[in-house]
């Protein structure tokens, strides 16, 4: 072989290798490039947007994909959120809650006595659930005695108590009786209100008669309350709690009896009335502290509310935030009533098809687990509220 011709082929494959190489090494670069941008953007809570060549429609289709990852990226919230506070901004009552709170509520650790008492109570947390998944909450469930003496109604104190002092990133905690549920899931609770207004409790009752000189011990429930986290309600509920202790029912049962004359005087001390003595008696204090809300069903008894489900549909009247069954006693008792039964069933369904809506489904009506297409589909069916 010609040694000039061997020396010229040799060239010029080492001239392509070299090309090859530094080809590969710029492809390489250029994908860690991007890898890394990618990843940094989404550490950073930034869209990432992907553009593409081609027909018009495929670039209106980028277009629309970098709008929605720019939505998101935005709020901070994966895109069922987002149908979720497009919902809440049709309803016309939605807003960031941007405190954040924990919903507190619980049963007794033992088997409710029948399978519907037991069903009922699955229902009731999935309802909070559904709620905080909305507002952004946390639900706290708890099934037991927290400090030794206390039972019944009365073993809530201790446990918030405790909650609170464990978690001071929470600012606002909300009890909830399990036998209640969120039958507006739009509603956001006003705290930056109640902020304002330097409150640290706020009940559903009725100042004239809480503050009255023969004060009712129904003018308030003390099923469902807001309490801040705060040093001042660290105290409350230890003067709270204490009228429940076993060796302080004698002096509590007396103070209370002399108070509230329209209580059954057999009673031993309940909760509620503890804290209508506590707040009648500390007036000055009491104002200054806490609000008794009136002006939307933080407390909505049932017997009033299931019925109006079908008018509250059609808009004519404001929805109830909470619909509390108290009375029906669904995990304690062995007999629960039809009417206890039914009502709940539409208090249910009323608040879960505002759920089912997003998705294209609707109960059939309020009385039925069944389900029907509420639109042709969920994209749609969000289109339908929305517009």
């Amino acid at each position: 072989m010609n040694p000039r011709r061997w020396d010229k082929a040799c060239v010029r494959r080492t001239w392509m290798l070299s090309m090859a190489f530094a080809l590969g090494c710029v492809i390489t670069c250029s994908l860690l490039y991007s890898f890394y941008s990618v990843r940094n953007n989404l550490d950073a809570g930034k869209p990432v947007i992907v553009q593409k060549s081609g027909s018009d429609n495929a670039q209106k289709e980028s277009n629309n994909y970098a709008e929605i990852l720019s939505a998101e990226a935005s709020m901070k919230e994966p895109t069922l959120k987002a149908l979720y506070k497009l919902l809440l901004h049709r309803l016309g009552q939605a807003q960031d809650q941007s405190l954040r709170f924990m919903v507190v509520t619980g049963e007794r650790s033992s088997p409710c006595k029948t399978p519907l008492g037991s069903n009922i109570m699955m229902k009731t947390y999935k309802n909070k659930v559904d709620y905080c998944n909305i507002h952004g909450c946390k639900v706290w469930y708890a099934l037991e005695v927290w400090e030794k003496g206390f039972t019944g109604t009365w073993v809530r104190y201790p446990l918030l108590l405790r909650l609170m002092k464990a978690n001071p990133s929470v600012t606002w905690f909300m009890w909830i009786d399990s036998d209640a549920i969120f039958t507006d899931l739009s509603f956001p609770i006003p705290f930056n209100t109640y902020n304002s207004w330097n409150k640290n409790l706020v009940v559903p009752g009725f100042w004239e008669k809480v503050y009255a000189e023969n004060p009712d011990w129904m003018a308030l429930n003390a099923g469902i309350f807001l309490i801040r986290n705060c040093e001042w309600s660290y105290t409350f509920l230890e003067k709270w709690s204490a009228m429940g202790e076993p060796e302080n029912i004698g002096k509590a049962k007396e103070a209370m009896n002399s108070v509230i004359k329209n209580r059954p005087q057999e009673w031993d001390p309940d909760d509620q009335s503890a804290l209508v003595y506590l707040l009648n008696q500390n007036r000055t204090e009491s104002e200054k502290h806490t609000f008794l809300e009136a002006s939307y069903n933080l407390h909505g008894y049932w017997e009033y509310i299931v019925d109006t489900f079908d008018d509250l549909i059609e808009g004519k009247e404001k929805w109830p935030f909470i619909t509390h069954f108290c009375g029906c006693n669904f995990c304690g008792g062995h007999n629960i009533s039809e009417r206890c039964s039914q009502g709940f069933d539409r208090a249910f369904n009323f608040a879960d098809n505002q759920l089912l809506a997003l998705v294209g489904l609707t109960h059939s009506n309020l009385s039925t687990a069944s389900l029907q297409p509420f639109g042709p589909s969920p994209q749609q069916s969000v289109h339908k509220l929305l517009n």
